[in-house]
């Protein structure tokens, strides 16, 4: 289980981790993500208003030490992504050994917890051909607002998910 690991706020030193767990899945396997263009779009993000949150092993939430624990999975965020007001999960992956273990929803919900205060909603985008993580969205609260057609690649319509929050 996720017993054994812990979220934090993640920095430039955990891009290139991230990268690499974000190539490795599903949608970055699809869509052919680099390392090198996942990089510099996080950095880029971050640089601005972007969030990056973590979750790494083999620490506790009191040590919090980056060099003593290994990334497992990352939330990439944007405070005011969705319609310049709500915050938008631009990405969510977890380390291919660690998936279906809890990590992906502690993930999930420490966006939740961090941009409660923003806007009334969260939103996501989440590829049609992805369907666990369409199930997984829907068994957190989020629906099914509408679709856009073949939007970031021709043939693979993105999904629009939100959960409002009050």
């Amino acid at each position: 289980m996720a017993d054994d690991c812990f979220i934090a706020i993640g920095s430039e030193d955990d891009i290139i981790d991230c990268s690499r767990i974000a190539c490795n899945s599903e949608i970055g396997i699809k869509y052919e993500f680099t390392q090198e263009a996942i990089s510099k779009a996080i950095l880029v993000s971050i640089a601005q208003s972007g969030m990056l949150i973590v979750a790494r092993e083999n620490g506790n939430a009191e040590t919090k030490k980056s060099d003593a624990s290994r990334i497992i999975g990352f939330a990439w965020v944007e405070p005011k992504g969705a319609f310049a007001q709500a915050p938008y999960l631009k990405l969510i992956a977890v380390d291919e050994q660690r998936r279906s273990s809890g990590i992906g929803s502690m993930l999930l919900q420490e966006f939740e917890e961090r941009t409660r205060n923003i806007g009334r909603a969260w939103f996501l985008l989440v590829s049609d051909f992805n369907e666990k993580a369409i199930s997984f969205y829907e068994r957190h609260g989020y629906e099914k607002a509408g679709v856009l057609l073949s939007f970031a690649r021709d043939g693979i319509d993105e999904i629009i998910m939100y959960k409002r929050h009050e």
